[in-house]
């Protein structure tokens, strides 16, 4: 995957809104959205003194991914025996997922999330 230069007014909105301490929302559209918010975490991590910023993940049916860890790294490691894969090809997405604090909720459960904090929130 190529990797392209993202618009320097992204990055001004978000160290903006940390310096200001203010919420900024981005909405993207299109087929290839889950991997921009790999992009925009990653320039809100490294904008942000604290830790890594924590994710909600809010949506209404399917994710189309598995939440399970150890689910998806059988589903990897099957990929890698079948070929379908390459392993020296490192998938954004996929490190993301693994390495980040993500909690998952339906949109009728976001009543159990209230009160509670989280860096990010991607709403699918």
């Amino acid at each position: 995957m190529p990797r392209k230069k993202v618009d320097n007014r992204i990055r001004v909105l978000i160290e903006n809104g940390i310096s200001l301490r203010q919420r900024t929302m981005f909405v993207i559209v299109g087929d290839k959205g889950r991997d921009q918010v790999v992009v925009l975490h990653h320039m809100l991590s490294k904008a942000s003194i604290k830790t890594r910023p924590t994710v909600l993940w809010c949506y209404k049916k399917e994710l189309g991914f598995s939440t399970h860890r150890k689910k998806r790294m059988k589903q990897l490691h099957k990929k890698i025996r079948s070929g379908t894969i390459d392993v020296n090809e490192e998938n954004p997405f996929e490190l993301f997922i693994s390495a980040t604090n993500i909690r998952y909720s339906y949109y009728s459960e976001t009543h159990k999330i209230l009160g509670n904090t989280f860096g990010m929130c991607v709403l699918q």
